[in-house]
Parts: structure tokens; C-alpha cells; sequence
């Protein structure tokens, strides 16, 4: 991880994923980016959208399911649990 300053901060965002068109369902994928400060949201997960500093990590291609124990329900849990472990850390 590069270093972190006060101007910057994380979030976690979600996007559909794309799929072939023998898959069917719903996919998505979610990502916990660090971005400049006061950025909500970004266009793209992608380092080259516009305030976003860095991917830190991506979950991609998971089911979202009806219940909470879809994969994108799971992933969602880890990431969360993983932006706040981050944010602990941070100096």
C-alpha cells in the first residue's frame, strides 16, 4: 500500500460486472478504493478515474443473490470489515 495522507480517504463502491450472455442472473463486483478527500463516488472502478488514487482491492464476478448469503452479500461483508480494519490502521 502507498502512502496515505490526510487529502485522501476510502470508500467502497459497486458496479455490475460483465458477464457472457450464457450466464444468467444478476453479477457484480465491489471495490475499496482510496480517493482524494470529499470524493464520494467515482465513474469507474479503475485508477484512472478522475479522484481516485488507488484500487486497493477488487472482488469481481460474484451472483447477487436474494439472500444474505449470495456471494456478493459475503463480499460485501469483507470488504466492509477490511475498510475498517484500513481505517484503524491508518496513521
Amino acid at each position: 500500500m502507498t502512502n496515505t495522507t490526510a487529502s485522501d480517504s476510502y470508500i467502497i463502491q459497486t458496479a455490475t460486472a460483465k458477464m457472457p450472455g450464457s450466464c444468467w442472473g444478476r453479477y457484480g463486483k465491489i471495490a475499496i478504493l482510496r480517493v482524494e478527500n470529499g470524493v464520494k463516488r467515482v465513474s469507474m472502478i479503475s485508477k484512472r478515474a478522475k479522484g481516485c488514487l488507488e484500487v486497493v482491492c477488487v472482488w469481481d464476478r460474484l451472483h447477487i443473490g436474494r439472500t444474505d448469503r449470495c456471494a456478493f452479500s459475503r463480499a460485501m461483508r469483507d470488504a466492509e470489515e477490511m475498510l475498517a480494519e484500513i481505517k484503524r490502521t491508518r496513521p
